[in-house]
Order: C-alpha cells, then sequence, then structure tokens
C-alpha cells in the first residue's frame, strides 16, 4: 500500500487532507518493474497516472527525422502521465524505466469516480494540476524562447 508520506510529499497532492490522500491511496496499485520497462509509448491511449516510489523513468520523444529526444529524467516522488486525465489525448511521450523502479499507478477511472463522489477533493486536485502544468508551460516556454535564441544566433 501507498504510504500518506509519499503522496503528502508530492506537489500534485500537498492539498489534500490526510482523508482525501487516504481515498486515493485505496485506487493506487503498486507496480515493480524491471530496467528497460515501457511504461507506456507515444500514441498509446492513455488509461493512468504514476507517482515513482523509488527507481527512475526516461519521457522521451522521437524527433521527426527518428532520432530520441530525452524529455525528462524522473525519480521518487515524481509523477506523469497526468495530462490526460484532464483531456483524454493519447500519450504524448513514452515513458520507460531505467533501473528497477517501484511505482503506483492511478487508473483514470476510478481517480474520475473519486472526484465525482467528492467536488471539494476535485476542486483542489484540478487546482494543484493547474498550477502544476502551468509551471511546466513557463519551463517551456523559458526553454524555447533560449532554444531560437542560439539558434538565431548561428545565422
Amino acid at each position: 500500500m501507498i504510504r500518506d508520506s509519499l503522496l503528502q510529499g508530492v506537489y500534485l497532492f500537498t492539498d489534500l487532507s490526510p482523508d482525501e490522500r487516504a481515498s486515493l491511496a485505496r485506487i493506487a496499485e503498486a507496480m515493480s518493474l524491471p530496467a528497460g520497462f515501457p511504461i507506456f509509448r507515444a500514441g498509446d491511449a492513455a488509461t493512468a497516472l504514476y507517482l515513482i516510489d523509488n527507481g527512475s523513468v526516461r519521457l522521451a520523444v522521437t524527433s521527426s527525422g527518428g532520432k530520441t529526444v530525452e524529455v525528462a529524467t524522473l525519480g521518487s516522488g515524481s509523477h506523469f502521465g497526468e495530462m490526460a486525465l484532464i483531456d483524454g489525448a493519447k500519450r504524448s511521450a513514452t515513458a520507460e524505466t531505467l533501473e528497477p523502479t517501484s511505482m503506483f499507478r492511478f487508473d483514470y477511472d476510478k481517480v474520475t469516480t473519486l472526484l465525482e463522489r467528492s467536488p471539494a477533493t476535485a476542486a483542489k486536485l484540478y487546482r494543484s494540476l493547474a498550477r502544476f502544468l502551468s509551471n511546466r508551460l513557463r519551463q517551456t516556454t523559458t526553454d524555447m524562447s533560449f532554444a531560437r535564441e542560439k539558434n538565431l544566433r548561428h545565422f
């Protein structure tokens, strides 16, 4: 079973009360995966979000030229796969373990059912998710600005 201290330390769940985190803990499915295990691939249907307990996961995309581009390397306490909870889109990246990794899987259907039963929990979780995604978008904007500026210097 997932520890409350793990949930409490995750940005996405920090605004939730102990009882709300306990409700989430009840739907978490423990997974122990070997190194090099493909959790999902870009283009797959999205069905869950994940929380890493121990180990590491690489998120990567394939460029139009067929080159693998690493998007992020995530470790203990990181979550991923949350975007499709909002938009229902297919996976935008491939996720693969880099070492033996233990994590928890939160099935979207179970999360949605939980949130429909508790509008207060839903409001807190969606607000945290919006802040998280806004921060990620700000970082992406900064990264893109830097990359474009660097590329313009070469012309």
